[in-house]
C-alpha cells in the first residue's frame, strides 16, 4: 500500500489537489508576466517556462507529498498557541502579497490615450484606419503596452472637407462640419496634393487665412489598368494601353466619376487623352466617356466602383484605379464604403494589372493645421515621422500603399498630376451625357421622426439634401420631385415635372417641400414601379435614374418583391437606372430588399445616416449629373 498520512486515500488526493494549486499559481503568475512583456519574444519564453513548471509540479506529486508530511509532521508537534500565531503569520505574508500584486496590477491600467482626430477621403477611410490603429499599437510598445493615441479615423467627400477645412472648421449657410461631417481635425490624409490646392484656392479667393500648417507626401498610388482583359503595356503610355481597348468593339472600361473622384480625374486624364499625350476630339471623348459610363455601375469612388464587381462575385473586364485600390481588390482586403465593410473573396486568377511608370498618381499627402494645441500637435508630429520611417513600412505595404515619390510632395511642379486637368475636366463636361433625374421622397409617417439627436425631422434633413442636390445640376440637366404616398384627395405622386434647374425651377421644388406634412404608410414597391415607367416613356439621349429616399420597408400589400424585380429588371432594360438611398431603419444588406431591388436595377444603394443624408445625396447626384 501507499505510504499515506492520513486515512486511506488522502494521500493521493491531497497531492492532486496541491499539485493543481502550484500549478494554478504559477498559471496566474504566467499570465500577470505575459500581460507585462515588451515583445513578442519576452511573452513566448514566459509562456514557455511558466508551462513548462506547471507541468513539472504536477508530474512530481510525490515530492509536493513529502513536503506535506514533514509540514504536518510538524504541525502536530507545535503547541496550540504555536500554531495560532504561525496561522496568523502564514495570512499577514498572503495578505501583504496580495496586495502588492494587486496594487501593482491596478497601477499598470492604462491612462486614457489622446485622441488624434484624422480626416482622410471616402476611398482611402479602410487603409487609414489599418495604418493609423498599427501607429497606435507602435505607440504601446514602449508604454507597458498601453497606447499613446487613440486615432479617430473618419471621411469627408473631396467638396464637403475642402470647403470646411478653408474656413476652419467653421458653419456656413450650407454647411455645418461640426454636425455633418465630425470633429476638427488634427490630421488630413486626402488622396492627393489635388485636395490641397483645393482648400488652398478656396481660401485665396474668399481672402481666408490658410489653415495649412506642413504638407508631406507619405506613400504613393499610381493609376493602373487592371481587370480581365487588359494588353500587355510594352513600352506604350498607360493612355495608349486604352487606347487599344477603346478601338474595339464591345469594349467595357471602368471607372470612377471624374467630378466626385479624385481617382476617377487622374482616370479620365487617362482616357481623354491619345496615344502621343494630346486631348482627343470632341466626338472621340463622347464615344469614350459614354462607353465608361455605360460599364460602370457604381460610380461615386473607386471603391464604389469595385465593391460593385464584388457584391456580384466578378473581376471588371478593365477598369482604371489606384493601385491601392486594386491591391485591396485581389487580395480581399476589405475597401470599406457601405457594400463592402468587410473582406471579400476576390476572384481567382486575375492577371497582373498594367502599371506604367509615367502615369499619374495619388500622392497621398499628410497635412497639418495652424489651429492644432501643443499636444495634438505633438501627435500628429509623431504619427508623421512613424510614418515617414521604416516602422510603417509593413502597415502601409498591406494597406495597398506604395513609397512616397520624391518628386510628388510639392502643391506646384507636382510629378505626379498632370499639368493642366481643368482642361481634362472641361472636355469630361463637353462629353458627358445630360442627366434626367426623377426623385420621390418617403413622406410616410415614420418622416416625422426625429433625426438622429437634433431638433430636425428626418423629412426636414431629406428636404435640405434634394436642396443641396440640384444645386449640382447642369445646365441641361432635369430633375423631377415625387412624393409617397399620395395624399387623401390627390391622385398623383409628382409634386415638381421634371425641367432643367433654373432658379426658378428650384424655388417650386423648395415650396413644394416646405408643404408636405409627413404621414401614412410607405407604399415603396408600387412608387418604384410608376416612377421608373415614367421615366422608360421620354426619349432623348439623356441618362434616365429614379431614386428613392426612404426610412423604411415596403408597407404596401401589392405588387410584391418578385414582380417588382421583374418590373424594375425590364424597366432597365429600356434605359433606366434606380437608385435607393436608405436612411432610419432602411438598410442596404446584400440579402436585403432594397439591394435586391437596386441590383436589378443596375443602379445602388446608398446606407446614410441621419446626419449623412445630405452629403450622401450630394454625391450621388454629382454622378448622376455627370452623365453616369
Amino acid at each position: 500500500m501507499p505510504d499515506q498520512t492520513g486515512p486511506p486515500g488522502l494521500g493521493g488526493r491531497l497531492r492532486t489537489i496541491v499539485a493543481a494549486l502550484v500549478a494554478l499559481a504559477i498559471a496566474g503568475g504566467a499570465q500577470f508576466a505575459m500581460e507585462r512583456a515588451e515583445s513578442d519574444l519576452v511573452l513566448l519564453i514566459a509562456a514557455m517556462v511558466m508551462a513548462a513548471v506547471s507541468i513539472w509540479s504536477l508530474a512530481y506529486r510525490n515530492s509536493i507529498a513529502l513536503a506535506l508530511d514533514k509540514f504536518y509532521k510538524l504541525w502536530r508537534e507545535m503547541s496550540p498557541r504555536a500554531r495560532i500565531g504561525a496561522a496568523g503569520g502564514l495570512a499577514v505574508v498572503l495578505a501583504a502579497s496580495a496586495v502588492a500584486v494587486f496594487g501593482e496590477a491596478r497601477d499598470f491600467i492604462c491612462e486614457q490615450a489622446l485622441e488624434l482626430r484624422v480626416l482622410t477621403s471616402p476611398e482611402g477611410l479602410q487603409a487609414t484606419r489599418e495604418v493609423a490603429h498599427a501607429y497606435a499599437r507602435f505607440t504601446a510598445r514602449g508604454n507597458d503596452g498601453c497606447p499613446a493615441v487613440y486615432p479617430y479615423v473618419y471621411a469627408a467627400g473631396t467638396l464637403a472637407a475642402t470647403g470646411a477645412l478653408a474656413r476652419q472648421w467653421a458653419d456656413s449657410k450650407e454647411q455645418r462640419p461640426l454636425e455633418q461631417l465630425g470633429p476638427r481635425p488634427d490630421a488630413w490624409l486626402p488622396d492627393s496634393m489635388l485636395d490641397v490646392r483645393a482648400v488652398q484656392e478656396i481660401t485665396v479667393k474668399a481672402t481666408l487665412p490658410s489653415p495649412l500648417h506642413a504638407v508631406t507626401s507619405i506613400a504613393s498610388s499610381p493609376i493602373i489598368l487592371a481587370g480581365t482583359k487588359v494588353p500587355e503595356s510594352g513600352d506604350a503610355t498607360l493612355s495608349g494601353v486604352v487606347e487599344e481597348i477603346l478601338d474595339d468593339d464591345g469594349v467595357a472600361l471602368s471607372a470612377a466619376d471624374p467630378e466626385t473622384s479624385t481617382a476617377g480625374l487622374l482616370a479620365a486624364d487617362v482616357y481623354l487623352h491619345d496615344a502621343t499625350g494630346d486631348t482627343v476630339e470632341a466626338s472621340v471623348a463622347r464615344r469614350r466617356a459614354q462607353i465608361v459610363a455605360d460599364s460602370t455601375v457604381a460610380a461615386t469612388d473607386e471603391v464604389s466602383v469595385l465593391c460593385a464587381y464584388l457584391r456580384e462575385g466578378k473581376a471588371p473586364e478593365a477598369v482604371l484605379t489606384s493601385l491601392r485600390t486594386w491591391r485591396r481588390f485581389a487580395g480581399g482586403r476589405a475597401l470599406g464604403g457601405a457594400g463592402c465593410p468587410s473582406p471579400r473573396t476576390p476572384p481567382a486568377d486575375l492577371p497582373a494589372p498594367v502599371v506604367v511608370a509615367s502615369a499619374p498618381a495619388l500622392d497621398h499627402p499628410f497635412v497639418q493645421f495652424t489651429w492644432t494645441g501643443e499636444r495634438q500637435k505633438a501627435a500628429a508630429d509623431g504619427f508623421r515621422a512613424w510614418l515617414q520611417g521604416t516602422d510603417a513600412d509593413t502597415a502601409l505595404r498591406e494597406a495597398g500603399l506604395g513609397e512616397p515619390d520624391p518628386g510628388c510632395s510639392g502643391l506646384n511642379g507636382n510629378a505626379c498630376l498632370p499639368r493642366d486637368l481643368t482642361a481634362t475636366l472641361t472636355r469630361y463636361e463637353q462629353a458627358k451625357r445630360p442627366g434626367r433625374v426623377l426623385l420621390a421622397v418617403d413622406a410616410s409617417g415614420s418622416m416625422a421622426q426625429q433625426a438622429g439627436s437634433g431638433k430636425a425631422t428626418r423629412f426636414a434633413v431629406a428636404a435640405q439634401g434634394v436642396g443641396a442636390a440640384i444645386a449640382q445640376m447642369g445646365a441641361r440637366d432635369e430633375f423631377g420631385l415625387w412624393r409617397f404616398p399620395i395624399p387623401d384627395g390627390q391622385k398623383e405622386y409628382e409634386l415638381v415635372a421634371p425641367a432643367p434647374g433654373s432658379a426658378r425651377h428650384r424655388e417650386a421644388i423648395a415650396g413644394a417641400l416646405k408643404a408636405v406634412k409627413p404621414q401614412g404608410g410607405t407604399p415603396l414597391y408600387a412608387t418604384i414601379q410608376a416612377g421608373m415607367r415614367e421615366l422608360a416613356g421620354t426619349t432623348g439621349d439623356q441618362i434616365r435614374a429614379f431614386v428613392v429616399l426612404t426610412d423604411g420597408e415596403n408597407t404596401g400589400a401589392r405588387p410584391g418583391l418578385k414582380q417588382t424585380s421583374e418590373e424594375v429588371a425590364r424597366l432597365t432594360a429600356a434605359g433606366v437606372r434606380l437608385y435607393v438611398i436608405a436612411t432610419g431603419e432602411a438598410k442596404c444588406d446584400d440579402s436585403g430588399e432594397l439591394y435586391q431591388l437596386t441590383r436589378a436595377g443596375r443602379g445602388g444603394c446608398l446606407t446614410a445616416g441621419a446626419a449623412e443624408v445630405p452629403e450622401t445625396m450630394t454625391q450621388l447626384f454629382q454622378t448622376l449629373w455627370s452623365g453616369r
